[in-house]
């Protein structure tokens, strides 16, 4: 458990054992606080973006909730290289693993192996099928009946049936029963009615013998009815009008029927192939909106240990840069989310790198957006969008917190309030991204921030500190906002003072710092793209200028990864080289050099499979000669 003491100025000072760690009883306690006041301050009015109505950092749309506990999975057969795994489980567990068996030639027949420990595995060789280029064979347990579920080299899908007691026995095998299909699976519901599944979603029953089709196909996706309600936005349309693009398969919980598939949906700029769910109240729905259940699994089967726990195969490919391992099989324990939702269990992580381990630094507020500064006087100083989403007009303004070695945070007091503004709102305002920076050649401190109006649109204040003290008091620069946009980020190069906002938008101050001095620039990869839409920031290290910002990969909001990209140059107005990936999850982060020379980069969390979710933590980088980024181990 972390201490808390009272800090010189009446804040409260966290101290977490180590960086990147908080106790997992008061962040949960935090959380479950800052989620009630959320819950109420939504009901008072509504968001100035409707993106937040339902927004992937909402803690009720986790994919990923790591308690302290939480270990990665772990690899239970690596016997040989193996891609769609299926696992079962018999009445006197007994367990059964078969997949695609990878770099063996020649590739025939369906392979089965056994355990009696999920870790020690024995081979029974080719059982099934032998001669036959097999891909993606299911197998499953039903009573003392074993099933295998597969397509043949011609494309047919066929059920053949063997005896749990006898498994490298005679299978009697149905006709063709679909052609020209792949990713065959058998549901058996609990009165015994058997169903087809396959490709990425179509289904029909069986005939009592499992020697034909008992009606015509159809194929599952979530009801359509759900998007009058909720219509999916631009590039999200495609993935929330399926379940997924392959694997499909159906397995039975608390009454419920669940729609399993897979697919490769590109978040953090990888091919991530990722498990999704949708659940109904029938084998045909209608089914919920599709939601992610388990990250970088690949093709998965569902299984029940000992204990009653569902278990989801975990089968990478090497293609995706964050999976654990690759072509191994592993088990992701699943839980009931709160809202009801199937995810991983809170006790696994199924994600490699320095990120997917991480916890937040200060548990008790919610913030996005936030950032560091290295002050004159050798202290950090952190401001953030506050409430989760942004305070509201009119109240609330900005807090300031303060930290020796960026480890313990005390809250130091409010620089600004919104009647400090001497602006009134017609509609609802919410102030965010506070951008604090330390200025050397001005020798004080400037807060860039946000005010987002609904209807009206974004706009950026830049305010200075009077005295030289990140408490202030602030002042305006001018009379009014700044620049229409958001995201303002205050920086020195040489001499001179930039305004960076917008996405790009670049623009050198004049000496009162109240007016722009020369033309605006945007600023752009070689192929003329911006290198984040939003959240931008500068950092020069040696020669090189690092523009970082903020951009969804994969699909928008609903499945994707919020991420920090980068680009550099040697010439600060660029172009910049091609965005690259700087920090999974870490999007809308500031970067900044500590008192001993190392980089970080702030991170809130801003999606469904982020570590945490809207709570100030760092991450730690490496810039190195070759000029890149990438995250560090700690």
């Amino acid at each position: 458990m972390k201490q808390i003491e009272h800090g010189p100025c009446g804040g409260v000072e966290s101290k977490p054992r180590g960086l990147m760690r908080v106790g997992a009883a008061a962040v949960a306690l935090a959380l479950a606080l800052s989620s009630s006041a959320a819950l109420g301050a939504s009901k008072r009015r509504p968001p100035a973006d409707d993106i937040f109505l339902d927004h992937p950092s909402q803690d009720r749309n986790a994919t990923v909730m790591p308690s302290a506990q939480a270990k990665p999975v772990e690899a239970i057969f690596a016997g040989k290289p193996m891609l769609d795994a299926s696992i079962a489980r018999s009445a006197n567990n007994v367990w059964f693993l078969t997949g695609t068996i990878l770099r063996e030639m020649p590739r025939d027949g369906v392979q089965l192996w056994t355990s009696d420990d999920r870790r020690n595995w024995k081979s029974l060789g080719i059982v099934h099928a032998r001669g036959q280029r097999i891909a993606a064979p299911e197998v499953s347990v039903h009573g003392e009946a074993l099933y295998l579920a597969y397509a043949d080299a011609n494309g047919c899908a066929r059920i053949a049936r063997g005896s749990v007691a006898d498994p490298t026995g005679q299978y009697q095998t149905s006709p063709c029963l679909v052609e020209n299909t792949s990713d065959v699976s058998l549901f058996m519901d609990d009165d015994g009615k058997a169903y087809l599944l396959w490709g990425a979603g179509m289904i029909a029953s069986l005939a009592p013998d499992l020697q034909k089709l008992a009606e015509q196909p159809r194929f599952l996706k979530p009801d359509p009815a759900l998007f009058a309600k909720n219509p999916p936005p631009g590039k999200d349309w495609p993935v929330r009008t399926r379940v997924g693009s392959a694997g499909a398969s159906m397995f039975k919980a608390d009454g419920r029927y669940v729609l399993v598939a897979n697919e490769v949906t590109g978040r953090m700029r990888s091919p991530t192939d990722d498990v999704f769910m949708a659940e109904g109240p029938t084998p045909y729905g209608p089914f919920s909106l599709r939601y992610l259940a388990v990250p970088h699994a690949s093709q998965t089967t569902i299984v029940r240990d000992e204990q009653g726990t569902l278990l989801a195969s975990y089968n990478p490919k090497c293609e995706d840069d964050f999976a654990l391992f690759c072509e191994q099989v592993g088990l992701a324990p699943l839980e009931r989310a709160p809202e009801g939702r199937w995810r991983q269990s809170a006790n696994v992580l199924t994600e490699s790198g320095a990120v997917a381990a991480q916890r937040a630094l200060i548990s008790g507020e919610f913030m996005r957006d936030p950032s560091v500064a290295l002050g004159g006087d050798g202290k950090y100083y952190l401001v953030g969008t506050q409430g989760g989403f942004g305070l509201v007009y009119p109240e609330g303004g900005i807090n300031l917190w303060r930290s020796s070695d960026l480890e313990t945070w005390v809250k130091s007091g409010t620089v600004f309030r919104w009647q400090g503004l001497g602006h009134d709102f017609g509609n609802v305002a919410e102030l965010w991204a506070p951008e604090i920076s330390w200025i050397e050649r001005d020798q004080t401190y400037y807060i860039a921030f946000s005010i987002m109006e609904r209807d009206v649109g974004g706009k950026t204040w830049i305010y200075r500190s009077k005295t030289g003290k990140a408490e202030g008091p602030y002042e305006n620069v001018t009379k009014g906002p700044f620049v229409t946009g958001i995201d303002g980020f205050v920086f020195q190069d040489g001499q001179d003072v930039y305004l960076l906002w917008g996405g790009g938008n670049l623009g050198k101050l004049n000496a009162k710092r109240d007016a722009f001095d020369g033309p605006v620039r945007r600023l752009v990869d070689t192929d003329g793209e911006h290198i984040g839409y939003e959240g931008n920031a500068i950092i020069k290290v040696g020669d090189t200028y690092f523009v970082t910002g903020a951009e969804w990969n994969g699909p928008l909001r609903t499945h994707g990864t919020y991420d920090m990209m980068y680009g550099t140059s040697k010439s600060l107005f660029g172009p910049y080289t091609k965005r690259r990936l700087g920090a999974p999850h870490a999007g809308h982060g500031t970067p900044f050099r500590d008192k001993q020379g190392r980089y970080w980069t702030t991170m809130f969390g801003n999606d469904v499979t982020a570590p945490y979710r809207r709570q100030f933590g760092l991450v730690p980088l490496e810039i190195g000669d070759e000029r890149a980024i990438r995250v560090l181990a700690q």
